[in-house]
């Protein structure tokens, strides 16, 4: 697919310039449009005190203080936007304009809610891994709310290749939604690398591995194939094999049978995303 519209929600936390970093890196990649939205609650709505607040003296001088500061978060969050383009050579412009190019966009909301309206309205969102691995309430908006192909990027990434790409594959409908996703990515990958584990494999487990190279063989994706060990540590069997094989990419399912939070080959997605240098292609 040639992605059109690529949507970057901001979410929450200082390194908004890494963040942005790694957002327009991915723009710029696939030499297309990105979106950069920042959202902001109305603090008329989040605090409704006038009526407590001395005939609403107290309230008005409150809020006047508190959108000034919200002015001025969103003057420094679209400075760093304009600086990081300039220093990747990414176009700032409204729409698309045929190459890289990127637009900041500040709504009124809460930000999952946000998120969750705005992101059907693009070909495919970028996330960045919440802190500490916590999947979050725009986290999930972006990445399983919106409906939409998704990369989870981690907070702070300096390069972005789909060179070398680990499939991680359990067989399940998110998998598989994600693996037929990806197939102009594989197809142009130069090495392709498939894993399943041993939690998921039952005796089928050779012969499905055996089905997905018939698969891939038919898009003209030559790639390998091995089953791994889980770790008491879920995830861990996943981040390991992207480190030691330096690969660029991984493709996975976003969930599976128990829920959102069980992904990446059958463990919980916390320790991964609070570790992983490795974007992930759901």
């Amino acid at each position: 697919m040639q992605y059109k519209k690529l949507l970057f929600p901001i979410g929450a936390g200082d390194d908004v310039k890494e963040r942005i970093y790694g957002a327009l890196l991915i723009a710029k990649h696939f030499d297309t449009h990105i979106e950069i939205l920042a959202s902001q609650l109305d603090p008329s709505v989040v605090y409704n005190m006038k009526m407590t607040l001395r005939g609403g003296v107290l309230y008005e001088q409150f809020l006047k203080a508190a959108k000034a500061e919200l002015g001025v978060e969103h003057e420094q969050n679209e400075g760093v936007f304009k600086k990081v383009c300039a220093e990747l050579g990414v176009e700032i412009s409204d729409t698309p304009t045929g190459k890289a190019s990127a637009k900041f966009v500040t709504k009124s909301g809460k930000r999952s809610v946000v998120v969750e309206q705005e992101s059907k309205f693009c070909d495919m969102v970028i996330a960045a891994a919440p802190l500490d691995g916590r999947v979050t309430g725009t986290f999930e908006a972006a990445v399983l709310k919106s409906g939409k192909t998704a990369i989870a990027i981690p907070r702070k990434l300096t390069k972005f290749s789909t060179d070398n790409i680990l499939v991680s594959w359990n067989g399940s409908t998110q998998n598989s939604r994600a693996l037929s996703s990806s197939i102009d990515l594989l197809k142009k990958a130069k090495k392709v690398h498939c894993i399943t584990c041993k939690a998921h494999a039952d005796e089928a487990a050779e012969e499905n591995l055996r089905k997905l190279e018939e698969y891939l063989k038919i898009h003209d994706i030559k790639a390998t194939y091995e089953v791994v060990s889980t770790t008491s540590v879920p995830g861990e069997a996943l981040l390991k094999s992207a480190k030691d094989g330096k690969f660029d990419l991984i493709v996975a399912g976003r969930y599976g049978e128990n829920g959102f939070r069980e992904i990446f080959l059958g463990g919980t997605t916390r320790y991964f995303l609070k570790h992983t240098t490795v974007p992930v292609f759901m």
